[in-house]
């Protein structure tokens, strides 16, 4: 399974060029057998038959020469048929009892093998008895139906070099002499050999001219297929611009058609969504703006209208008190009470927009706030500043985001982290700040909390805080593991803006 899963894996191309690869040469090897198969009967066949007319036309021949007794005449016959026809390996003359009246070969090599093996002692009238060793062993017979041949007068059997047919034929109906012609197949396994070549070369060729049209034909799939996915990935890495090719009017053609205008389509949706972003980003931008300004106005009224106010009413009361001094323990509770408001007023003021930030900068800001934050804590919260030393203020819009999202943090720890220890740190560099809020709490699961039917409130506030100036936001948290913010604001384009 796995390796038909990797056999569907890999590209189109090297697909298309496999099957046509295969399939060629698949059709081209089982033509090369085929073809070779009836050529090597064809020709055998053939071979056969000639074999057959040389020894009728030599029986008709000699038959008045051995009518007649003239065995010269006859051998002479032999030696001028064999002289005639090269692949002609030997010529007997057997009377009826298998006495050989004359032949032409060299004996034994050339002698078929059943003189050789059954009758050894049938030519010691000419030839010496022949060496064991001389005698190849195996010589067995090829039965006429492996060489598909037509006719009973026809056998093959196999010699030391090669394969022989051997034709028999009748000489006279009276003396019923036969002849048996042996030829060999030297030449004609030549001619085999030469015209496989040939037929393998042209196999070959036809093998590289299919190859080369299937490498045309892939080209021409794989190209707008391979052009399409290079558009994908264009868009999908945020070029919506990108569009494909159009090659040709068929199926992937019609596809590149279908492509662009989806392309297109998402191109449209896209900018109208960048223009509804930038209007909610703006009107939230001044939504924010105008939230800092209705906190530093009423902070302002807090601090320099009620504030006073409380003021004047505490002074009137101590002054009451002087003069009637016999109700100073009733003075007493109003007094307190009245500084108490006056130090709740001052606080709603503080936290609405201290001043201290707009005078002073975000580092003493947080400062102070960490100091005032920790009294509501059983710990306190570390606060730490890192920058150099000639390092200025930050722009405002960024200081205030940096110390509301100090705010939220703090916020969340007091209420949901049930810490220990907590830490605020502030990291200044030369094109970016750095802020990050750190607890040992129980933590959360981050992707779960965010995909809630109740997202986290605070959190989102934050994040969008972040993306009004171009910044990053990350949760790393975890169950019992506490849990860490991290805010980055790059400087540049603050700079370029200013």
């Amino acid at each position: 399974m796995r390796l038909v899963w990797l056999a569907l894996s890999v590209p189109i191309f090297l697909k298309v060029m496999g099957i046509g690869f295969l399939v060629t040469v698949l059709f081209g090897g089982v033509a090369f057998h085929q073809i070779s198969v009836g050529m090597f009967h064809t020709h055998y066949q053939v071979h056969g038959e000639t074999a057959l007319s040389i020894a009728s036309a030599l029986a008709e021949r000699i038959a008045p020469l051995l009518s007649q007794q003239q065995i010269a005449e006859v051998d002479r016959e032999l030696t001028n048929t064999m002289n005639a026809f090269p692949d002609v390996r030997y010529i007997i003359v057997q009377a009826p009892d298998r006495q050989i009246i004359s032949h032409g070969f060299a004996f034994p090599q050339e002698a078929p093998a059943d003189l050789l093996i059954n009758n050894k002692n049938l030519c010691m009238g000419c030839h010496a008895d022949p060496k064991s060793f001389e005698v190849t062993t195996g010589l067995m017979d090829v039965p006429a139906s492996k060489l598909k041949l037509g006719t009973g007068r026809i056998r093959a059997y196999q010699r030391r070099e090669g394969l022989i047919l051997e034709a028999w034929a009748s000489v006279n109906d009276e003396r019923q002499d036969i002849i048996r012609l042996g030829v060999g197949d030297r030449i004609i396994a030549k001619e085999i050999t030469s015209i496989s070549r040939s037929l393998f070369w042209s196999l070959a060729l036809c093998v590289a001219v299919g190859l080369s049209l299937a490498l045309i034909l892939t080209y021409a799939i794989v190209r707008p297929v391979h052009n399409l996915l290079q558009t994908t990935n264009q868009i999908r890495d945020g070029n919506f611009q990108a569009r494909a090719d159009v090659f040709s009017q068929d199926e992937i053609g019609q596809l590149s058609l279908a492509f662009n205008q989806m392309a297109e389509g998402l191109e449209s949706y896209r900018e109208k969504v960048r223009e509804k972003e930038a209007i909610r980003q703006s009107l939230l931008a001044r939504i924010v703006e105008i939230q800092e300004e209705e906190r530093k106005s009423i902070a302002r009224e807090l601090h320099d209208q009620l504030g006073q106010s409380l003021s004047t009413t505490l002074l009137s009361i101590e002054a009451a008190c002087k003069e009637l001094p016999s109700h100073a323990d009733r003075f007493n509770d109003v007094k307190n009470g009245i500084r108490d408001m006056i130090d709740e007023v001052r606080r709603i003021a503080w936290h609405a927009r201290p001043s201290i930030l707009d005078d002073y900068g975000l580092d003493r800001a947080l400062e102070r706030y960490t100091q005032e934050i920790s009294k509501l804590l059983p710990f306190k919260i570390d606060y730490q500043y890192v920058a150099r030393d000639e390092a200025g203020r930050l722009p405002n819009p960024i200081e205030v985001t940096l110390y509301r999202i100090a705010q939220e943090g703090c916020t969340n720890i007091i209420r949901h982290a049930r810490a220990t220890q907590a830490s605020l740190i502030l990291l200044r560099h030369d094109h970016e700040v750095h802020l990050v809020i750190e607890d040992d709490g129980c933590g959360f699961d981050v992707p779960a909390l965010e995909k809630g039917s109740r997202p986290p409130l605070g959190l989102l506030g934050i994040r969008e805080r972040v993306a009004l100036i171009g910044g990053e936001f990350t949760v790393d948290s975890s169950p019992g593991k506490g849990t860490t913010l991290r805010v980055r604001i790059s400087l540049e384009n603050e700079r370029e803006g200013g």
